[in-house]
């Protein structure tokens, strides 16, 4: 049987020496030389896209909030990068010169779109540009890694208005006809008129600020970066994805009602005030104006009453992402999981293995 030496490149089987992959370090790729070309190109990019980088930018800090995630979308795109290369570092770093067909049909789509008048398409192009910038200047090998950051961006581009209104009113509908099912399920009254609820309390228009949209992006953003910082399988990660959107419209839903149900708390509160029947209430809230100021500004959609709704389905939406996610654990091993010899061991099977395969095994 042949020796097994240990060296420094790796492990020796007789006279063959195994490479193994040599452990990701940014302080190995980022040298000065390298930083500058980075800058310089990133500059450039920046140059050309300048006005819809402006725009965007405009849109990000809008009063309406569908896209304030899109300040952080670049920030965790190298979050998700720097994770997947500590998942599969690369052997080699060198310019590739097929990025530049990358870079040349992104800016001939922004071009021809310009042209026609496509606003979107125009912006879409931003993502085939930056994807061939970083496979010229880090190759194939670095690039099969961080393509998914470079994919990510699009979540930061605001849609066209028209785009918008087209998925925003058949989930403005969704959440009324949910929310008119789960209040008759508490014991409300309500009646639905096409997306207007009709309270004891009055009207509640499911608006364009209830559609959900602004939790469905913000949470869709937030679970691909969950589903590639963790090492899962590929298919659990597209699971992770795709379950994003259901639960972040769940969380709409349930983000509606508790405003309806709101309402007419404050209703009843009031209108036993009025009658002089309530104690609690008046001591609680003081007058019955402030009741019904209380009420107008939870249902007002530009107040911070009214947008911590969300923050508070946010969270709910991550305890069920994250319960999802245990109950991947709890089926399924990892291939990181899948094994005991460690690193060095012999090659394990690719993909999960359910945990009650592996104990009857």
């Amino acid at each position: 049987m042949a020796d097994v030496q240990a060296s420094s490149g790796g492990l020796a089987l007789g006279r063959e020496p195994l490479r193994l992959a040599p452990a990701w370090d940014w302080n190995r790729v980022l040298s000065p030389k390298r930083v500058l070309l980075i800058l310089l190109v990133v500059a450039g990019v920046v140059w050309i896209y300048w006005k819809p980088l402006t725009l965007w930018e405009a849109q990000w800090r809008a009063q309406s909030g569908a896209w304030g995630h899109g300040y952080l979308i670049p920030i965790i795109a190298v979050l998700i990068a720097h994770y997947r290369l500590l998942e599969r570092p690369p052997r080699r770093l060198e310019r590739c010169a097929w990025g530049f067909l990358l870079i040349a049909g992104g800016l001939a789509m922004r071009v021809v779109a310009h042209t026609l008048r496509y606003g979107y398409p125009t912006y879409l192009s931003f993502v085939p540009v930056v994807a061939g910038v970083m496979l010229w200047l880090l190759g194939w090998d670095m690039f099969r890694a961080v393509w998914v950051s470079a994919a990510y961006l699009v979540l930061m581009i605001p849609w066209q208005q028209k785009y918008y209104e087209n998925v925003a009113l058949p989930l403005q509908r969704l959440s009324a006809a949910a929310t008119e099912v789960m209040l008759r399920a508490v014991g409300l009254a309500v009646e639905r008129h096409d997306n207007v609820l009709m309270l004891e309390s009055g009207p509640l228009q499911v608006a364009g600020a209830c559609s959900g949209l602004h939790l469905l992006f913000a949470f869709v953003a937030l679970g691909v970066m969950m589903a590639f910082i963790c090492r899962r399988p590929l298919w659990e990660r597209a699971l992770i994805m795709v379950s994003s959107v259901p639960i972040a419209v769940f969380c709409n839903f349930v983000r509606v009602t508790l405003m309806a149900i709101a309402s007419e708390n404050l209703y009843f509160a009031r209108r036993a005030m009025l009658a002089g029947e309530s104690t609690w209430a008046t001591a609680f809230f003081g007058s019955p104006e402030s009741v019904e100021s209380l009420r107008q500004t939870i249902l007002d959609p530009v107040t911070f009453l009214h947008q911590s709704f969300g923050y508070v389905m946010l969270g709910l939406a991550f305890l069920l992402l994250w319960a999802e996610l245990k109950l991947l654990h709890l089926l399924f091993v990892s291939d990181e999981e899948s094994g005991t010899e460690g690193r060095l061991g012999p090659a394990r099977p690719k993909g999960g293995a359910s945990r009650a395969a592996r104990a009857g095994g």
